[in-house]
């Protein structure tokens, strides 16, 4: 099975932008980036990491904006994230 390409994911706010690569959430490849982000359980059970996306692309986004949980968010179905951070 092919992996899924890297997620791009822009920081709105900071003008950064960050590559997810496959085997990675989007909190974890902020947090290697250096990107201070409030976490707790790690497995989209308490929101906290709860951020708004602000737009997306990809296979299947839904409508923007929207809260995701960086911690359970990954490269798939989705390629590109704005994230209003």
């Amino acid at each position: 099975m092919t992996q899924p390409p890297p997620l791009v994911v822009e920081l709105h706010r900071s003008g950064r932008t960050v590559l997810v690569p496959p085997a990675l959430t989007v909190l974890e490849a902020l947090e290697n980036e250096g990107v201070a982000i409030d976490s707790m359980c790690r497995a989209g059970i308490c929101g906290t990491c709860e951020t708004v996306a602000l737009s997306g692309a990809g296979t299947r986004t839904g409508r923007y904006p929207r809260l995701i949980r960086l911690c359970t968010t990954a490269p798939g179905t989705i390629t590109h994230l704005v994230l209003d951070l």
